[in-house]
């Protein structure tokens, strides 16, 4: 019976090195996928609310008289009257009317419900909602809506972070309701991340 010979074993071992750096890689790509997709849905929602100001004067959720003026919004579909009190704030009552008056407005698609968007085996919401309404308390008080986003990754949230802002959790248009978090850490999904609207 023969062995192996040093250069097979060689070989063998540069085959595996490849194998693996393949699998690294591949893992790498899809982190930064899912990132794509956070900041997609981020922009997604921030032009769809600013294209329904601009059509109706009002931001979604928060127009005072939306049942009449966006045929399919009706009483009882998202909230007990469908419309908002018009402050310019989205405040928490008004969040589940906002994706209904924009399907219905026909400004985003896949319904009237809450907006979601899949990281990994992780469900993420996405709402436009008040800035004193959130659960990221560290913008300044003149940031009257953010976009925010519930159970991000932290490696997610990271690089949402860097990729649209300055990086710092505590500063800048992009904020979490954490100063920091690890990855498979305690703050590891990030409860709150939001980017100012």
């Amino acid at each position: 019976m023969r062995g192996w010979t040093v250069v097979e074993l060689a070989i063998v071992l540069v085959v595996v090195g490849i194998i693996l750096a393949a699998i690294v890689n591949a893992s790498s790509l899809i982190g930064g996928s899912h990132s794509q997709a956070l900041q997609a849905g981020v922009k997604d929602l921030a032009d769809a609310v600013t294209r329904f100001r601009d059509r109706y004067g009002y931001l979604p959720g928060d127009m005072p008289n939306a049942t009449t003026r966006i045929p399919g919004v009706v009483a009882g579909s998202c909230s007990a009257s469908a419309n908002g009190n018009g402050d310019g704030q989205i405040d928490a009552g008004e969040v589940a009317c906002v994706p209904n008056h924009l399907f219905y407005a026909g400004l985003i698609k896949g319904g009237a419900d809450a907006i979601t968007l899949s990281q990994g085996q992780r469900l993420v919401t996405v709402q436009a909602i008040a800035r004193s309404a959130s659960s990221v308390t560290s913008f300044p008080t003149s940031t009257r809506n953010v976009i925010q986003l519930l159970n991000v990754s932290c490696r997610g949230a990271q690089e949402l972070d860097t990729k649209s802002d300055d990086g710092n959790f505590a500063s800048g248009n992009t904020r979490a309701s954490v100063a920091s978090c690890t990855e498979g850490g305690v703050n590891d999904p990030v409860p709150a991340i939001a980017v100012a609207l």
